[in-house]
């Protein structure tokens, strides 16, 4: 059962964008049940009548029931107030629930905004506030801005971020996979693996190019992403770090809770050259120095003399107020924590250069990043982990291959094949709901390798 919400100051138009959402999506076919949240005593009994009169006698519950319908009516007495969970097992099995109000609580929702109540937008303290329905001009937010008055666009909105929509069978034309280097200087003129692979998957076949240096990887992406575009044709492009860190910290860094405003904070302050040359560990020491001086990074060579970032591992996460692992790293138990900066298995470097490009990237038009955003545009950004597809790079690699190379042209070649069968459809809805979502992001396929396997059947 499917639950989704509809929040907004008093007088915005919760109650009308309610009651035109379940008319439209009733229409559609879908069994709808909703939960409204009240401030005031509520009571939808009269004195005198019957079961007004089985309450005031010390009944709990009381049943009306008739033959078209029937109401339980509960007393509290002096009991607490019933969470929305609660709430939420005691209704009968439908396709969707719609909840207005209960902002305080962690399901996702669409907050109404009206400039004439003369409240300021709730969305920016909410991470769970997944897009805006309104009628005013509003400045860049960093979630979907939809009509109010348009109820079939927001209808769409609500059951595509649920999974009830059903998703084109070729949900991609082409998919893009980038396999990411923090090197400090330009790759060997050789392909080798500390360099940025690229491999492309599309109706036209498949392509894998290499590339030295960041800052021509990212020209070169670019200029695909412009020919696509030119073309007409939607493109998922993925990369091998994360697009987040652990809850609380895009807050203590920039003062907003959602990973958007780490990507605009890297932008301004990450130095990278087009050589690769670049400052992360200096930049991470000044983050650290932020934060208090303790971490959260670590990891540097011997000769950067840091006085915040430590060389190795000594960072107390629990004294920090901070996770050392994401929340999708519990399903992707290989994947390595975005902190560790240098050493075997470091990619923290990867994330620290990368999400500048993803702050770039998702300026572009029609831009989204999955899952912080639909995955309705023509370009979807999406977080990969082609560890996920790492028996089938084994099995496919020849002696003096890089293995760089095989894994991207794989993992595009499977994400393409299921974009066509409709089986990425639900590799994107599935991903839990939870309070950091905002802030962490997800795994594209994280828990279903074996989907992933399967495409490369």
């Amino acid at each position: 059962m499917k639950v989704y919400g509809v929040i907004g100051w008093k007088n915005a138009g919760k109650t009308g964008l309610m009651e035109r959402l379940v008319a439209e999506i009733t229409g559609r076919g879908f069994a709808v049940s909703t939960v409204k949240h009240v401030h005031h005593d509520v009571d939808l009994d009269r004195p005198g009548k019957d079961t007004f009169r089985h309450r005031a006698a010390g009944a709990r519950e009381v049943v009306l029931a008739g033959a078209r319908r029937h109401a339980i009516l509960t007393e509290h007495r002096d009991g607490p107030e019933p969470e929305l969970a609660t709430l939420l097992r005691r209704l009968a099995p439908v396709d969707l629930v719609l909840v207005e109000g209960y902002k305080r609580d962690s399901h996702p929702r669409i907050e109404v905004f009206r400039a004439a109540t003369g409240q300021a937008l709730i969305q920016p303290g909410d991470p769970h506030v997944r897009a805006v329905a309104t009628d005013a001009a509003l400045p860049p937010l960093p979630v979907p801005v939809l009509d109010l008055n348009d109820t079939v666009a927001v209808a769409d909105f609500i059951l595509r971020e649920t999974g009830l929509l059903p998703v084109p069978p070729a949900l991609f034309d082409t998919v893009v996979v980038v396999d990411w280097s923090s090197a400090g200087s330009q790759s060997p003129a050789a392909p080798s693996a500390n360099a940025v692979w690229m491999g492309v998957a599309g109706t036209s076949g498949e392509t894998v190019s290499y590339h030295r240096t960041r800052a021509a990887a990212e020209a070169a992406l670019g200029a695909l992403l412009d020919a696509e575009a030119g073309a007409g044709r939607r493109v998922l492009t993925g990369f091998d770090f994360a697009f987040g860190y652990p809850a609380g910290f895009a807050a203590r860094l920039t003062g907003r809770p959602e990973a958007r405003a780490v990507w605009q904070w890297l932008a301004k302050n990450l130095t990278d050259a087009a050589d690769n040359r670049n400052d992360r560990f200096a930049l991470a020491d000044r983050i650290n120095a932020r934060l208090g001086g303790h971490g959260p990074f670590w990891g540097r060579p011997r000769h950067h003399a840091l006085a915040h970032l430590p060389q190795t591992k000594a960072v107390d996460y629990a004294a920090l107020g901070l996770a050392e692992r994401r929340r999708v790293e519990a399903v992707v138990r290989r994947a390595q924590p975005v902190w560790k900066l240098y050493t075997t298995g470091s990619v923290g470097g990867q994330v620290l250069t990368g999400l500048p490009v993803i702050a770039r990237l998702a300026a572009r038009p029609g831009a989204s990043v999955w899952p912080f955003d639909p995955p309705t545009g023509p370009l979807v950004l999406a977080e990969i982990y082609p560890a996920l597809i790492g028996a089938a790079v084994t099995a496919a690699a020849r002696p003096g291959d890089v293995r760089d190379e095989v894994q991207v042209r794989l993992l595009a070649r499977a994400l393409w094949r299921l974009a066509q069968s409709g089986g990425l459809g639900p590799l994107l809805h599935d991903v839990p709901v939870w309070p950091g979502r905002n802030e962490e992001g997800w795994i594209l396929g994280a828990g279903r390798a074996d989907v992933l396997a399967g495409a490369l059947a």
